[in-house]
């Protein structure tokens, strides 16, 4: 369900209660603007007085209010995408991967051949296979960034509520970026004891169980301890029938909650996530390696030469690709409220400790065997003041944002298939980073229904990479043939932004809004097999130039609603995984600067209630892109030259006034009714699709056939039996019913090209109950 904007949330939340059955919220259709509030425009989700009721502490509450479409967000110049608890649920989002299904213009890809992830909003994205830079749309756990994507693994559990907010950032709160912002929110402590636990069983062996006990300690500190566990459901295989894709991740969080006075609390929260799975093998769509290729795309193969896996000290015996990955960290965060304003703070420490075993080529073959170590810590402090009353003609905050990490990474490849390279390379180094960003934001209520808006941001960013060496060594003793040290390199950023907008209130139920924005994001380094000097030259920051307006509406006495909004976006030295040409390695990933390009591009959603009980939801969003000024490598015609000649050549291509690629239309929409049976129970049943337009992968720009994902179409539905006042409901859902076959992403590795499929046609059963 689309909300286009958070910044009312909490006063939404504050005054609506929600009756949660077995842990599955049930659709009650939520009454916004009932405090008669509206927070300034642009503004965040303003913080519950620490004496407030939270929306976590309702979870066992029944009320009634009036029934209608939601109006969180509605007085707000600013577009964003809000999937509450209840559509995580209805949806089975459990993967992150999962999310883009029901947000427009929101691409969400696996790192070919890796477990990280890479987030797009609009077109604007870095796909960050090396894992060492700034996301351009950043992904946040409760208000603390995680910079490094890998961090993401396993938090998608006992969350309130996700929000997408597309468009610069860090004009009131964290780290400037020029795509936008995923923020995760979870469930807080609560003053009553509340207790859960969800089981869902489902195709390929999938098992998935959640739990969490919330509830007071004492009269002034509650606490909140959630948890899960998925294991199963890997619905990839090899030629001989080898299952693979398995999860087998354990992920436990907890907070502790401290009401030091009615102005004032404290909240400590800590996560610990384990991850053994099987990530992201690919399938095969061509090679130049006579390697056999089928058009099962659920198909893949792997291979793990003993002689690497001894020298880099791994378990031979299990050849597949897999994580063994460690992730956790704590934070303390603090509120107090003035008679004047409000003061709050974040520290927070993360921690990633990854070891990945990937096969590059999906092959038997043992080609493009990788293994990445790395080890990365994150330190973020924030500080923010903000004017407390949401209905004064002024309204203000400021604040500043500091981090710091640091990064030991060191990755092996295995390219004993390529003539004339050294088998085996390592490349390790270390990377300093840190951000500082200060910012201001103020609305100023002109006219009884105008508003303007302003804010600046000013941001610096420094790192180096130190001590960067590249170790050959001989494949069959594991004795070092070579070694080269290319010293440090360094990169500094210190940039401006901004941003002015204005909102008008046509009617009470009708908002019209303009927003102008200056974003921007710092550069960074490619770290890939490192041979030459040149490969650790620093790309430089990229600029994006924002216009988008748009209006709101709630109609027919709260029974529809209907947002729209349209942007442009003027881009400047967009950062892109590009190609880069060393021999005899050949053609490997590396970061490259498109000094012009544009994207432009709508959404819109809708929310209606035509009768009780029913509910039906319909988001939409078209988003193209072009190169205006842009020359770099073409890899598919370089590899190709190679497949021809032997020789590895650069060939150049312009690529001005060329599209982007980008998956123009993606459409979600939801049928879901909701009736009572046998006087104390009740049934729900949906049925929701989701539909994403071809999409061209980065490293292919113009490129058409099999460098070019097809659209697809998937239909899920759901049936639910609930008994309200025995807190318990079985739910039995399909997902993918039409079992359409379709792909997530694609990368290369040499002459070779595959593609990640997406998940099959899944069915499952699910267990909740609570107390």
């Amino acid at each position: 369900m689309l909300i286009p904007c958070r910044a009312e949330l909490s006063f939404r939340k504050q005054a609506i209660m929600t009756s949660v059955l077995a842990g599955v919220i049930l659709p009650l259709p939520a009454l916004a603007d009932t405090t008669g509030q509206t927070a300034p425009a642009g503004l965040p989700a303003r913080t519950a007085p620490a004496h407030a009721t939270t929306p976590a502490s309702t979870e066992a509450v029944m009320v009634s209010a009036r029934r209608g479409a939601s109006g969180a967000g509605q007085h707000n110049a600013h577009s964003e995408t809000l999937i509450s608890r209840q559509e995580l649920t209805n949806r089975n989002i459990r993967v992150m991967t999962d999310i883009q299904r029901v947000a427009p213009n929101l691409t969400i890809q696996p790192s070919f051949g890796s477990g990280a992830l890479n987030f797009t909003l609009r077109g604007v994205g870095l796909m960050d296979f090396t894992q060492n830079n700034t996301p351009s749309t950043m992904p946040y756990l409760d208000g603390v960034a995680l910079p490094v994507s890998i961090m993401t693994t396993g938090m998608m559990f006992d969350l309130d509520d996700i929000s997408i907010a597309a468009g610069p950032s860090g004009y009131t709160h964290g780290q400037a970026t020029t795509g936008g912002e995923i923020d995760f929110h979870t469930a807080d402590p609560t003053r009553q004891f509340h207790a859960g636990i969800t089981e869902d069983i489902a195709s390929y062996g999938r098992n998935r169980v959640e739990g969490y006990v919330s509830g007071p300690i004492s009269r002034s500190v509650s606490f909140r301890i959630a948890g899960q566990s998925m294991t199963g459901g890997g619905y990839q295989h090899n030629a001989a029938g080898q299952g693979f894709g398995n999860a087998n991740l354990g992920a436990l969080r907890a907070k502790l909650k401290w009401d030091i006075d009615d102005t004032s609390n404290l909240i400590i929260g800590g996560h610990w996530t384990t991850d053994q799975s099987e990530y992201a093998s690919g399938h095969n769509l061509y090679n130049s390696y006579n390697v056999p290729v089928t058009q099962d795309i659920y198909q893949t193969e792997w291979g793990l030469d003993p002689r690497f896996a001894k020298i880099i000290g791994v378990d031979g015996s299990n050849t597949k690709p897999r994580e063994d990955n460690i992730f956790w960290g704590a934070n303390v965060r603090y509120t107090k409220n003035f008679s004047w304003g409000r003061l709050s703070t974040i520290s927070a420490y993360e921690m990633a400790d990854e070891h990945e075993l990937t096969n590059q080529t999906n092959s038997v073959l043992s080609y493009g065997n990788m293994f990445r170590n790395n080890q990365t810590n994150v330190f973020s402090q924030e500080v923010k003041l903000e004017s407390i009353d949401p209905n004064a003609r002024f309204h203000w905050e400021a604040g500043m944002y500091y981090s710091r990490s640091r990064m030991a990474q060191n990755f092996w490849y295995d390219s004993s298939d390529r003539p004339g390279t050294t088998p085996l390379n390592e490349t390790r180094y270390r990377q300093n980073q840190q951000n500082f960003n200060q910012y201001v934001q103020l609305s100023y209520r002109i006219l009884p229904k105008l508003r303007l808006i302003g804010a600046i941001l000013h941001e610096s960013d420094d790192r180096q990479m130190l001590n960067v060496t590249s170790t050959n060594y001989n494949l069959n003793t594991g004795a070092i043939e070579g070694k080269t040290n290319f010293g440090n390199s360094g990169a500094l950023s210190n940039q401006f932004g901004g941003r002015v907008g204005a909102q008008y209130q046509f009617t009470r139920n009708i908002m019209g809004y303009v927003m102008f924005s200056r974003g921007f994001k710092p550069g960074g380094f490619s770290a890939n097999i490192t041979q030459q000097a040149a490969q650790l030259r620093p790309f430089k920051p990229e600029q994006i130039l924002t216009y988008e307006g748009g209006f709101k509406a709630m109609l027919f006495d709260r029974r529809l609603r209907l947002n729209a909004a349209g942007f442009y976006y003027d881009y400047r030295d967009q950062q892109l995984l590009g190609t880069v040409l060393v021999p005899p390695y050949g053609v490997l990933g590396g970061y490259v600067n498109a000094p012009r390009s544009y994207i432009y591009g709508a959404e819109f959603d809708a929310e209606a209630h035509p009768f009780r009980g029913m509910v039906l939801t319909q988001n939409f969003g078209y988003q193209n892109g072009v190169y205006t000024q842009f020359q770099s490598l073409n890899r598919s015609a370089t590899t190709a030259n190679f497949a021809a000649t032997g020789v590895w050549q650069a060939i150049n291509t312009n690529y001005n006034n060329v599209n982007m690629g980008l998956a123009n239309l993606t459409l979600s929409g939801a049928a879901t009714y909701t009736w009572n049976v046998f006087r104390d129970y009740r049934m729900t049943f949906d049925v929701d699709y989701s539909y994403r337009g071809r999409q061209t992968q980065p490293q292919y720009i113009g490129q058409t056939g099999i460098y070019r994902s097809p659209a697809y179409f998937l239909v899920n539905s759901f049936l639910t039996f609930a008994a309200p006042k025995q807190h318990w409901s079985v739910t039995v859902y399909g997902q993918n019913l039409a079992d359409r076959r379709y792909w997530l992403s694609a990368g290369t590795q040499a002459t070779f090209y595959g593609v990640i499929p997406g998940m099959p046609r899944f069915v499952g059963a699910r267990i909740n109950y609570t107390y």
